[in-house]
This record gives C-alpha cells, sequence and structure tokens, in this order.
C-alpha cells in the first residue's frame, strides 16, 4: 500500500471519529454501500481513482476539502500548478 493511500485512510478515520460517524453513517450519507465505504476507509480503493461524483460525495459526508482528502499537499498543490501556468 503506498503512503498517499496510507495517508487517505488516515483522514478518513480520523474525520469520521471527530464528527462522531459510524461508518454505515458515513456510507448512507454519500449514498454508497457500507461495503464501498469500507473499501475507501481500509484503502482497498483510492477516492483519487473514483468517479468524481462519488468522491465529492464521499467529502461532503465527511465534510472534508476534496483537495486535502486527494492531493498530498491539499490547496498548494493547486496553488503551484496555477503558478507555473503564469
Amino acid at each position: 500500500m503506498d503512503d498517499s493511500t496510507k495517508r487517505q485512510m488516515k483522514i478518513m478515520k480520523k474525520r469520521r471519529a471527530e464528527l462522531g460517524f459510524r461508518q454505515e453513517d458515513v456510507a448512507e450519507e454519500a449514498g454508497i454501500s457500507l461495503q464501498q465505504y469500507q473499501n475507501f476507509e481500509n484503502g482497498r480503493r483510492k477516492v483519487a481513482n473514483c468517479s468524481t461524483i462519488l468522491g465529492l460525495r464521499i467529502c461532503a459526508a465527511l465534510e472534508l476539502d476534496p483537495y486535502e482528502l486527494v492531493f498530498e499537499n491539499g490547496r498548494d498543490f493547486i496553488k503551484r500548478i496555477r503558478d507555473s501556468m503564469k
């Protein structure tokens, strides 16, 4: 398992705990099955590799900024890309 997958898992688990949600709660909010959500939280599937809509629904359920979950340096990553295009 690569570092970015481990980082995503850690962020998702931590945020879910902060919100006092069970995995079932997040899955229901995101409109996916419990098993689908568990695949993300347990590193069998990466949010960065799923459809945009599904990734956004998971982020919304966890009240997470998608940039923070998908990119290692979050918005700093996007800023660097924009700066390089100037």
